[in-house]
């Protein structure tokens, strides 16, 4: 009788424990972030679109005056983003040059994190764009890959923000169980550029974390 009952209790406990793990969906859905706040281009002098190596967002640096608590909002949300329509956001500062890092949220709204894993500039006066892959982050979801384009408009002189808007899209693929890279998988873009030969760190155990691939418009 005992023998009997033994691989049965087993089998409960099993079952017990595979359901008392959750299996979250993917997100599906795209939503729209525009700029409420000044951004400014960081760079080599004289800075412009062309030069630009990173946004300077009101975020809450040291040099961020006055500090606000959003700097951003969403003006269009679908699917499971859409309860973040008109919620206020958070841009934060980055590097084209440099990897925001698994942990940095480039933008946080509510409670859903979106990192960026690549980056491909593109220029073309008066526009800078730049665009890539990535993931997002939420409660109640499965980690899930992305796709995003940032538009800037600059101003006459092409060395300011004049506006911003930043469009994302969960794509198909859900990523707990895919690698995330820090790297660029675009082939459409003629100059690359390693990163850390921009740093001037070439050879490090860094070296190959991060590709920046940039391609130059000029509009005649």
């Amino acid at each position: 009788m005992k023998a009997t009952l033994l691989p049965l209790a087993a089998a409960t406990l099993l079952a017990s424990s595979a359901l008392a793990t959750p299996v979250f969906p993917a997100l599906d859905g795209e939503l729209l972030f525009t700029s409420n706040q000044t951004v400014n281009l960081v760079g080599p002098t004289p800075i412009n679109i062309h030069t630009a190596t990173g946004l300077d967002f009101n975020d809450g640096d040291a040099n961020d005056t006055p500090v606000v608590a959003t700097n951003a909002v969403v003006t269009e949300a679908y699917g499971d983003f859409s309860g973040l329509l008109n919620v206020g956001a958070q841009f934060r500062d980055f590097t084209f040059a440099t990897p925001p890092g698994g942990t940095h949220a480039v933008v946080t709204v509510g409670s859903f994190n979106f990192h960026l894993t690549s980056v491909t500039i593109d220029v073309n006066a008066p526009w800078l764009r730049l665009f890539g892959e990535g993931y997002t982050d939420a409660p109640g979801y499965d980690r899930t890959l992305g796709v995003y384009d940032l538009d800037i408009l600059s101003s006459r002189y092409l060395n300011q923000v004049r506006s911003l808007s930043f469009y994302w899209q969960a794509t198909t693929g859900v990523s707990t169980s895919s690698l995330l890279t820090l790297n660029s998988t675009s082939s459409s873009v003629s100059d690359t550029v390693s990163v850390m030969d921009l740093l001037g760190l070439s050879g490090s155990v860094l070296a190959g974390c991060w590709v920046v691939k940039r391609r130059t418009r000029r509009l005649l």
